[in-house]
């Protein structure tokens, strides 16, 4: 099949920014964010039974029938956004787009159906015999893991469609090729990372969450903390005469726990991220060009660096929570994990640095301001990709990783006191959810736009978001794009 034949036939599609590009990114990122939490949870959830079964540890087996029945509440508004996207978004708005890459993908999407048909059938199995399954856990979690490989592949069929629209390699339709495409498979490494680092951010939330809501109006001292803590809003005994209930306690101990376990889970796998992005980047470099240089180079350069302040600062604000709890505890190395927080901030802000005060390297040099600005001009040495933002970057992950480890340690031995958190620590906790979900929303955003005005790169063009026609049967023959 000839792709550039298949779209010469085609006719434009009406349509404005508005239902073609606003509604459309509304609807396909609230989809992924509940899609890649499925998935990522569904993992969490596996490790969360297993150490269940093997410490019998009942707050990892609380833990883990929390995520299966969360993914349960929101898969139907899950699917519902999915099923809008394709059925009248697509369809009715990008339908030249939409009826080329199905012709051309559609063995990959009739698998993907084939896997979600699959996913329903475990995840409601799973979560409706939940109970009955409790005394034959291993059974249990063999179908828990089964759920999670099937929605692994399905979310590797997604990739290879997406890896297609932006290599499409000069219009190579062939099934194997679209499968072993150059971007599909750092593609998936970097969300299956992703999914698990929002599923943890999640978690986290959904801890901070309860344990605000159950301290809301509780002014306490930390009943196991060393001695000479000033008071804090916690879990202990409240005011003289309002003894917190045992039952109250355990569940604000409960949820403070599991606020922990999200951050760490969080801020953990980011740590992967940056190595795993340049080598997804690099594959673009290679296949992509154009869509590479508007990223690096191009009017999608100063949002980039959105994304970079964004990881930047999940780090920082894990080092934060790490911190107030390790200080709320006594715990020794506190003060280094201060001095892990500053450094991470400072490289933050290095790795930020614009490499050109306009917005693109092309207005730069249109405006006649190629030289550095302390000779008048509009470029930022001091904000190069090489050597100071790899720099920057490889110096985020290590003393995060530093700040991580530091505080695993002090968890391991015991210096991380239970019911030595704060309410401040569970608003970190909170404010970093929001940090990891805006930052798939920018790397969504990203992405998609790198390969404008094309939805595939190459073939299929966009204009103000309206889809065009294909080129002319002239400038196929003559092997114009």
């Amino acid at each position: 099949m000839n792709l550039r034949i298949l779209l010469s036939s085609l006719q434009p599609v009406g349509g404005s920014v508005l239902t073609n590009g606003v509604v459309v990114a509304i609807v396909i990122l609230l989809h992924i964010q509940i899609a890649t939490y499925i998935t990522g949870s569904s993992t969490l959830a596996i490790v969360s039974e297993a150490i269940s079964m093997a410490r019998k540890d009942e707050r990892h087996g609380r833990l883990a029938y929390m995520m299966v029945k969360s993914q349960v509440q929101i898969f139907a508004f899950g699917s519902a956004t999915a099923i809008l996207f394709v059925l009248f978004l697509l369809t009715g708005l990008w339908a030249i787009f939409w009826t080329a890459l199905q012709q051309i993908t559609f063995w990959v999407m009739v698998f993907e159906a084939a896997f979600f048909l699959v996913e329903i059938v475990l995840l409601y199995s799973i979560y409706a015999n939940w109970e009955r399954l409790g005394n034959h856990r291993r059974a249990r979690l063999g179908m828990m893991v089964l759920l999670n490989i099937t929605l692994w592949w399905q979310m590797f069929l997604i990739d290879v469609v997406a890896s297609f629209m932006l290599t499409p390699n000069a219009g190579d339709v062939s099934i194997l090729n679209q499968i072993l495409n150059p971007t599909a498979l750092p593609l998936t490494i970097h969300r299956t990372i992703g999914n698990l680092a929002w599923a943890g951010a999640v978690i986290a939330v959904i801890g901070a969450f309860n344990y605000l809501r159950l301290t809301r109006h509780s002014r306490v001292p930390t009943p196991d903390a060393p001695a000479g803590l000033r008071p804090l809003r916690s879990i202990g005994a409240m005011a003289v005469g309002h003894l917190e209930t045992e039952a109250k306690r355990a569940e604000i101990l409960h949820w403070e726990w599991v606020a922990q376990w999200g951050v760490i889970w969080a801020v953990a796998l980011s740590l992967l991220q940056p190595w795993v992005g340049y080598s997804y980047a690099k594959e673009i470099q290679l296949h992509a060009y154009g869509a590479w240089y508007t990223l690096m180079f191009g009017s999608l350069s100063n949002v980039f660096l959105i994304q970079i302040f964004l990881l930047g600062m999940i780090f920082i604000l894990g080092s934060l929570f790490f911190w107030r709890r390790m200080v709320r505890s006594g715990a020794p190395g506190a003060g280094r994990q201060l001095a892990l927080m500053v450094a991470l901030i400072l490289l933050t802000l290095l790795a930020i640095q614009p490499a050109w005060f306009a917005g693109s390297y092309a207005d730069a040099v249109a405006a006649g301001g190629n030289h550095p600005w302390w000779q008048g001009g509009l470029l930022n040495p001091i904000g190069n990709f090489i050597p100071f933002k790899v720099a920057a970057l490889i110096g985020m992950v290590i003393f995060g990783l530093w700040s991580v480890t530091s505080y695993a340690t002090a968890l391991s031995r015991g210096h991380i006191v239970p019911g030595g958190s704060s309410r401040g620590a569970q608003r970190t906790a909170l404010i970093l959810g929001v940090t990891v979900s805006l930052m798939m929303m920018v790397m969504g955003v990203l992405r998609e736009h790198s390969r404008q005005p094309y939805t595939i790169n190459g073939e299929i063009t966009l204009h103000q978001q309206i889809t065009n026609n294909a080129p002319s049967s002239s400038s196929v023959d003559q092997g114009q794009p």
